[in-house]
């Protein structure tokens, strides 16, 4: 709890750090921001209110669709919860590290097993990260100009980006098809148990482990022939990643931009989803927020892209945040009632 608490506060350091950045340089004032957000126009803000709940929303569902899938019966409001918690703790976390373990403590309070819920959130990433490739392939393809805007490291990260996610998509797939590559990682981790003072633990580790992996294999061979489920856990991850994207479009369109403007600042938004999406820091908040002003800025313009900048992210990462921690605390508090509530019984 300590560490995670840490994250959390150097998170918003680096947050504070990179917004007084992006002030300074620009020489844009709070009283012209403050200006600029009072002059939006809610016609375009309530609906990029809503894409930043869509992009709870849809992680959920798809987790949902999974698991029922799986023979549990999952309610929308428990998806909501374990999406919040991915999004929450991937936000505070290294390199994102938190977001799954965090998800999977909730699903497994809610009597979850360890094998389906490995199996859901190895699936539901993997499509995750194929809508990132598919939204980034069409912006190469249809803008290929935006791309050749950024500066030289922009591009670089751009492409590390690319490269690892196709990389990790290969390794999901390898993970979910062939049970063997688990069976090796859990025997060279019971093999290292063994010459640690922890013995009797890798014997029982040993004898659960050909149980795991039969149970897994069902679990997988249950979602891999229903090629349905597959299409829809793949759309809804492409509407979760697209309904992120156009909170920027939509925040560009209530700050009076061009309309025809729109599909460009889409474009540009994904560049910075796929260059930052992988930087080994909590949520890759400045990369993400610099990316966002070069991309813009060569676009839009300076000062619109600044102001652009603060109030996507605003609303597409920080009320995102807001809402996902309180999701969590409602959820944590409600286990722990009903803990209680056994414990007296």
């Amino acid at each position: 709890m300590k560490k995670k608490v840490l994250w959390a506060l150097f998170s918003l350091c680096l947050s504070i750090l990179t917004i007084h950045a992006l002030f300074y340089n620009s020489g844009l004032s709070i009283s012209e921001l403050s200006q600029d957000i009072q002059e939006a126009s809610p016609l375009w803000l309530i609906p990029a209110g809503l894409c930043m709940l869509g992009f709870i929303f849809f992680e959920g569902r798809a987790l949902v669709l999974i698991l029922r899938t799986l023979g549990y019966s999952v309610k929308k409001r428990q998806g909501f919860l374990y999406a919040a918690a991915d999004i929450y703790f991937s936000s505070i976390t290294p390199s994102a590290s938190g977001g799954q373990p965090a998800s999977a403590y909730f699903m497994r309070k809610d009597g979850i097993s360890g094998v389906a819920t490995t199996v859901s959130l190895i699936l539901n990433l993997t499509m995750y990260t194929l809508s990132i490739i598919t939204l980034g392939v069409l912006s190469i393809i249809f803008f290929p100009e935006i791309f050749i805007s950024y500066e030289l490291p922009c591009k670089i990260m751009i492409l590390i980006g690319i490269a690892m996610m196709s990389a990790l998509t290969v390794f999901f797939i390898l993970l979910l098809k062939n049970q063997s590559v688990i069976f090796k990682i859990g025997n060279l981790v019971i093999s290292i148990m063994k010459k640690l003072p922890f013995k009797n633990a890798a014997e029982k580790a040993k004898e659960r482990l050909e149980t795991t992996i039969e149970n897994y294999n069902k679990c997988v061979v249950t979602v891999a022939g229903k090629k349905r489920l597959l299409a829809k856990t793949y759309l809804l991850n492409l509407a979760q990643r697209t309904a992120q994207i156009l909170v920027t479009v939509f925040c560009h369109l209530a700050m009076k931009g061009n309309l025809d403007d729109a599909l460009r600042v889409f474009a540009v938004q994904t560049y910075v989803v796929m260059g930052s999406n992988f930087i080994p820091i909590p949520g890759a908040v400045g990369i993400s927020e610099f990316l966002m002003y070069y991309g813009h800025t060569a676009q839009l313009g300076e000062e619109a892209a600044y102001s652009l900048a603060i109030l996507s992210r605003g609303i597409s990462f920080y009320t995102c945040i807001a809402i996902s921690i309180i999701a969590v605390a409602i959820g944590y508090i409600s286990i722990r009632v009903k803990k209680s509530k056994g414990a007296a019984l």
